[in-house]
């Protein structure tokens, strides 16, 4: 860490304004037999393959992934990893950073609301594989201790990262401020996360919000680019996807388990959301 650490003062200085926060950081294990779960960052998160390889499920899309991948996916957008059948587990490390997202659209806007975020960047970063694990390695260790000022070292790490990585990407990526995140929104983002099986509203959404609907609507599409019920769909979608591949369950129950009312219902939402029927998805990714 020598290296790096000579050079972390010069690059947590930022000249642009440009402020490094980690919110979370963590590494993680995956087997055949216990794949991710689908989650969902409220701030952009990257991801380092330290070993193993897999499928990496962002939204509707899917990619492959193998050792020394990195893996960045902006906020609010879900994602899982499957492990190979021959691998016996897949090891990541990762950080989440407050506040800003990365956009490969470069064209000039007029705010930043207008751009249009990418959901994920995969990238196989040529000769960095060895100091990007290193320096994951050190930022997860760094957020999880309790030495003086630890907190404040992995954010500097963290920053020593992300300015070399624009440097090296500058022709391709952008970072851009992320929109702030009303607490509120926030709270029933995460409660949809936490019970989206259950019989919910938009009206009983926003008395839990304490706003009227209109302006639930609105400010949480402000938040996550889509509207509390659309956010309610794509979430049962994401986690009927990974009972499709994981289990036996008919069409009917894992619609059940999800939450749709009906299979039938559950049909057609998922075809129109994935472009393929439940069958069909379950027939390609089936591991």
């Amino acid at each position: 860490m020598d290296n790096i650490n000579e050079n972390i003062l010069e690059s947590s200085i930022f000249k642009d304004d440009i402020e490094i926060k980690i919110l979370d950081a963590n590494e993680s294990l995956l087997t055949n037999e216990n794949s991710s779960r689908i989650q969902f960052h409220p701030f952009i998160y990257f991801y380092f393959i330290v070993n193993g390889s897999g499928t990496f499920f962002i939204e509707n899309d899917s990619i492959k992934i193998n050792k020394n991948d990195l893996i960045i996916i902006n906020s609010n957008i879900g994602h899982n990893i499957y492990v190979d059948e021959d691998e016996y587990a897949v090891k990541a490390l990762g950080f989440g950073l407050e506040s800003i997202g990365l956009t490969s659209h470069l064209e000039e806007v007029h705010s930043e609301e207008e751009l249009d975020l990418d959901n994920f960047f995969h990238i196989t970063w040529e000769g960095k594989e060895k100091n990007l694990k290193e320096i994951f390695t050190k930022i997860v260790e760094e957020f999880h201790s309790d030495r003086m000022y630890s907190k404040t070292l992995a954010d500097a790490l963290a920053s020593y990262f992300l300015i070399n990585f624009l440097r090296d990407f500058k022709d391709k990526i952008e970072v851009v401020h992320d929109i702030n995140i009303n607490r509120q929104v926030d709270y029933i983002k995460s409660y949809i996360d936490n019970n989206y099986s259950l019989d919910l509203s938009l009206e009983g959404l926003s008395n839990m919000a304490y706003m009227n609907k209109f302006q639930l609507i609105a400010e949480f599409k402000q938040a996550y680019r889509v509207t509390p019920i659309e956010y309610l769909i794509l979430k049962r979608i994401e986690a009927s996807k990974g009972l499709l591949i994981s289990t036996n369950h008919s069409m009917e129950t894992i619609a059940e388990i999800v939450g749709f009312n009906s299979q039938s219902y559950f049909n057609q939402v998922f075809r129109r959301k994935v472009s393929i029927t439940p069958s069909q998805f379950r027939k390609k990714h089936r591991l």
